[in-house]
């Protein structure tokens, strides 16, 4: 297990570390282990060889070619795995900042949280987030921040803020009524949610997560409860759609399923 988190390590780092190359055919970099995981087959391919050029694999297997010139990392007795996809992630977010903690916290702090989640878990393997639920649109900075080369990251589909109804599991409901503290992503009603929805969108949103159901860290709802109207819920996955993006839900009851 050791190995194959060293290796997954050392790939991602490799990718992720590599500067784009010109056209020049002779800049490329090759990854030489003893296998690789064939994951249409499900078999090893060994021995294993992966050349990269332009931010691309061009070629992967037994027998690739080594381009002349090209940068060669070789792993050993190492096995290579394609990178893994994680789809619910929130790399701005820490467990240990749950509940009233996060109140001291700023967004570029939230921010700089996400950066180093960004790195762990590229280096863990995981080479693409589907990131859904972020205050601040600080998943969005951090995409920007990854896609520019500021800092090593995965790719992200990152989703800003997730809408949600008012007092539900995407509203901020820790505060007393006198602080008039609204999460970012709420909205009611059909009008409101195909604005949210739009808003989202408009501020760098890749994807569009909205809340169903309830939550179990949430004060005041049940996750067994459907919050959402099924109008609204069409709304946004309607609007959604139109407009190229796809739809992700927290549900945890049968109702908001």
């Amino acid at each position: 297990m050791k190995s194959l988190k060293l290796s997954l390590a050392l790939i991602s780092a490799a990718f992720c570390a590599a500067p784009s190359f010109a056209s020049d055919p002779t800049n490329a970099v090759v990854v030489k282990a003893a296998r690789m995981l064939d994951v249409s087959s499900g078999k090893w391919v060994s021995p294993a060889m992966i050349v990269v050029r332009d931010d691309k694999i061009v070629s992967a297997g037994s027998h690739a070619t080594i381009p002349s010139g090209a940068k060669v990392i070789d792993l050993g007795n190492k096995s290579l795995l394609p990178g893994l996809i994680d789809m619910h992630t929130h790399l701005t977010g820490d467990p240990e900042n749950a509940g009233y903690s996060v109140v001291a916290l700023s967004m570029p702090r939230v921010a700089l949280i996400g950066a180093k989640n960004a790195r762990l878990t590229v280096e863990a393997g995981f080479t693409t987030v589907r990131d859904v639920g972020a205050e601040g649109y600080t998943d969005i900075a951090l995409r920007d921040a990854i896609n520019a080369g500021d800092v090593p990251g995965p790719r992200m589909v990152p989703s800003g803020p997730a809408l949600g109804i008012t007092g539900g599991h995407c509203d901020e409901t820790i505060h007393a009524p006198e602080y008039k503290i609204t999460g970012t992503g709420v909205a009611d009603g059909v009008d409101a949610v195909m604005k949210k929805t739009r808003e989202v969108i408009k501020y760098g949103a890749g994807v569009i997560k909205f809340c169903a159901t309830g939550g179990v860290l949430s004060f005041g709802d049940d996750p067994r409860t459907s919050q959402y109207t099924l109008e609204e819920m069409k709304t946004i996955v309607s609007e959604a759609h139109r407009l190229g993006r796809k739809v992700a839900a927290h549900a945890h009851g049968g109702d908001g399923i």
